[in-house]
C-alpha cells in the first residue's frame, strides 16, 4: 500500500544519516587540516633552523589576518590581494621578531629565548588589542554557495582555501628540494656551525627561513579569517597550541611529517568534535599529543629521532 514503509527501511535511512554526518565532518576536518598544515609547517621551518619553540608564533597570524581585513576595509582591496598584503605583513613580522629577538638570543640558553618569545607574544597580542580592540571583526567576501562534493559538504571559499593550501605545500616542497635556498637550509638545520665553515651564509639562511615561514603563516592566517568570518586578537594562542600539537605529533623539524600530523589532527579534532562537542576539540587535541608522545615521541612520520628537515 502507498504510505508504508519495509521494516529494514528505518534502519537504512539511521545508517545512511550517519554516515552522511560522518563524512560531513571529514570534509570539516581537511578544511580545518588544510590552514593548520600550513601553520604547523612554518613553525617547524623556525624550529629547524634556529631550534626555538616560537611562542610568538600564533600573533604573526594574527597579524597576517588583521593585515587583510585593514586592506579590505581601508583600502577596499579584493580577496586576492588581501591575501598577497596578509602574505607579506606575515614575512615582514617573522624576519622582524628574528633579526630583533631571536638572533639576539642565540647564544643564550633555550629557557631564555622562549621566555623572551613569550614576552614578544603578549605585547604583539596588546598591541593588536589596543588597535583593533576585543571584539571580533569580519571580513566582506562573499563566502560563496554551498556544494556537495562527492560525500563532502563545502562552500566554494573553502575548496578555494583547500586547494591554495595544497598549492602552497607543493611550493614549499619545490623550495626545498630544488632550490639552493632548500639545500642550504637542510644544511643549517642539521648543524649551524658547520654549514657556516663551510661556506654557507648561516645567518642569510636563517634570515630568508623566517621570512619563508612568515609568509605562510600570515596567509595561514588570512585564510583562517577568510574561513570562520570573524577574527579577534587571541585567534593566535589557539594556532599556537594546535601548530604545536600538529608538529610534534607529525615529527617536529619535518616539514613533510609536519603536513602529515596536521591532516591527522584535523580530522581527529573534526569527527571526534562532532560526536561529543566542538567544545572538547582542544581536548581532544591534547590527548592526541599526550597519545602520540607515549606511543611514538619522534612523531608519526618519522623514523628517526632527529629534528631536523630533511629531503
Amino acid at each position: 500500500m502507498a504510505g508504508t514503509t519495509t521494516p529494514t527501511e528505518t534502519p537504512l535511512l539511521k545508517i545512511w544519516g550517519k554516515m552522511s554526518i560522518f563524512w560531513i565532518s571529514v570534509g570539516l576536518g581537511l578544511s580545518t587540516a588544510a590552514i593548520l598544515a600550513l601553520s604547523a609547517v612554518a613553525f617547524t621551518l623556525e624550529y629547524a633552523v634556529s631550534r626555538v619553540v616560537n611562542l610568538a608564533h600564533g600573533e604573526i597570524l594574527t597579524i597576517g589576518a588583521y593585515s587583510a581585513y585593514v586592506a579590505e576595509t581601508t583600502f577596499h582591496l579584493n580577496l586576492y590581494l588581501c591575501a598577497v598584503v596578509a602574505t607579506i605583513t606575515g614575512a615582514v613580522a617573522a624576519m622582524s621578531l628574528n633579526f630583533f629577538l631571536i638572533e639576539r638570543f642565540r647564544s643564550q640558553k633555550s629557557l631564555s629565548t622562549l621566555i623572551a618569545t613569550l614576552g614578544a607574544s603578549l605585547i604583539l597580542q596588546n598591541l593588536i588589542l589596543i588597535a583593533f580592540g576585543g571584539a571580533s571583526v569580519s571580513y566582506q567576501f562573499d563566502q560563496g554557495t554551498l556544494l556537495h562534493v562527492g560525500p563532502f559538504l563545502w562552500t566554494t571559499i573553502t575548496i578555494k582555501v583547500m586547494v591554495s593550501a595544497v598549492v602552497v605545500a607543493i611550493l614549499i616542497y619545490f623550495l626545498l628540494q630544488r632550490t639552493q635556498l632548500g639545500k642550504a637550509l637542510r644544511a643549517v638545520s642539521q648543524n649551524r656551525e658547520l654549514a657556516q665553515v663551510s661556506g654557507i651564509p648561516a645567518r642569510r639562511v636563517v634570515m630568508q627561513t623566517w621570512m619563508v615561514a612568515g609568509a605562510v603563516s600570515g596567509f595561514a592566517g588570512f585564510l583562517y579569517g577568510e574561513t570562520i568570518g570573524s577574527i579577534t586578537p587571541s585567534i593566535g594562542n589557539g594556532f599556537l597550541l594546535l601548530s604545536i600539537t600538529a608538529a610534534v605529533g607529525g615529527g617536529l623539524g619535518r616539514p613533510y611529517a609536519t603536513l602529515g600530523g596536521a591532516i591527522v589532527l584535523g580530522l581527529v579534532m573534526a569527527v571526534a568534535g562532532t560526536y561529543t562537542s566542538s567544545a572538547y576539540q582542544l581536548v581532544i587535541a591534547f590527548a592526541f599529543l599526550a597519545v602520540m608522545l607515549l606511543i611514538k615521541p619522534s612523531g608519526i612520520f618519522v623514523r628517526g629521532r632527529r629534528a631536523t628537515v630533511r629531503a
